[in-house]
């Protein structure tokens, strides 16, 4: 028998509820415990373990994460947020006296996305930025064991961080709210393309606002475009005058989101950096083909020609063949549909991800 290891997952707010639903996933030898990060981007309440609904700053860490360490005790400290999560990690180990290894997964190209943001910020929150950068730079730097969630993304941290230990770990996707029937579906005009995607990060929402090009020279197509973000106006005014752009806003989840992908004959991503996108395993779940930008490891996620396409970005043409040859081929389309989903299930579920996370734990336990 395995003997049991407790992993303190320490979350970013924004993805607590998900990655708490997905514990069930992990073999019971892992006492998982999940936590939030709960200091984000300038002033925010703590999202849980904390009385009294308080405000603080990002850069004014409480002791809140240091004592649920103490009082839990892990063996492997696990975050996807490796900024300050990380001191405390390495300040719990020394406390304790023994190793605990911090293990840090990078879900995104953070230093592409902090530079294209750094512009935006104002002389008042300017300062703001060289903290930031120094407190996800040192996390990772201080992380024993890099996890990156895709080839392509662990190619940039090996260029960044030279001799840091380094592997690739995938997102994945729970099957389960995404096989349930559909009473009905949305009111779309068809035929009908799909976009979903949050616009909270400038490289990405600039490959969608080229997109519009596609979207003038294909008027007797309806594009669907969901989702929210602080560049959701770039969005919309790039498509204000495209009679066949329709914008959605945001949806529910998982209902409003399995509603819109089966409303739309094809799902589409273009985006300017993706590493990891879950919105295409989700579609693929829903039996929808997939077109999407061959940009980070958006290539990794589809089977190319069999379970959809990956398109240069600024190729007009090669976009428009692409999406007409699906939407005027429906067993092209069905045939798709259907791989795409096998290949989800078969590579990308949360229980597969869980399972090979847990030997990484495990593995660290014993080195």
């Amino acid at each position: 028998m395995t003997e049991t290891i407790r992993v303190a997952w320490v979350a970013a707010p924004y993805k607590l509820h998900l990655y708490q639903s997905i514990a069930k996933f992990f073999p019971s030898y892992i006492d998982l415990r999940v936590a939030s990060a709960a200091l984000g981007y300038g002033n925010i309440p703590y999202l849980s373990r904390v009385k009294g609904g308080r405000y603080r700053s990002w850069f004014l860490p409480s002791r809140e994460l240091l004592r649920q360490f103490m009082q839990f005790q892990p063996d492997v400290v696990f975050t996807d947020y490796p900024a300050y999560p990380s001191w405390y990690a390495k300040l719990y180990a020394h406390l304790r006296g023994k190793r605990v290894p911090l293990v840090a997964w990078l879900l995104g190209d953070f230093w592409t996305e902090y530079y294209a943001l750094l512009p935006s910020f104002s002389w008042r929150t300017r300062y703001v930025g060289p903290l930031y950068l120094f407190g996800w730079a040192t996390g990772l730097a201080f992380s024993d064991h890099l996890l990156t969630v895709c080839q392509w993304l662990k190619k940039r941290a090996e260029q960044r961080l030279p001799g840091k230990r380094i592997s690739v770990q995938y997102q994945g996707v729970d099957p389960e709210p995404w096989l349930v029937p559909e009473r009905s579906l949305f009111d779309f005009k068809h035929p009908a393309v799909g976009i979903l995607q949050d616009n909270h990060i400038l490289p990405k929402v600039k490959g969608l606002v080229a997109f519009g090009e596609v979207i003038r020279k294909m008027p007797d197509v309806n594009f669907y475009v969901a989702g929210g973000g602080s560049y959701t106006p770039l969005v919309e005014e790039a498509f204000s005058g495209l009679s066949n752009a329709h914008m959605v806003g945001r949806l529910s989840y998982p209902e409003g989101v399995r509603r819109f992908y089966r409303s739309c004959d094809l799902y589409v991503l273009p985006s300017g950096l993706d590493c990891c996108p879950t919105t295409l395993l989700e579609a693929s779940l829903n039996s929808r083909p997939v077109i999407a930008s061959r940009v980070g490891g958006i290539p990794e996620l589809i089977k190319e020609g069999e379970t959809g396409w990956t398109v240069t970005n600024g190729k007009t043409d090669v976009w428009i063949a692409k999406i007409r040859r699906v939407l005027e081929d429906a067993k092209l389309a069905s045939t798709m549909g259907a791989r795409a989903k096998k290949h989800v299930l078969t590579n990308f579920t949360w229980e597969r991800q869980a399972g090979l996370l847990a030997n990484v734990f495990r593995e660290e336990c014993v080195g």
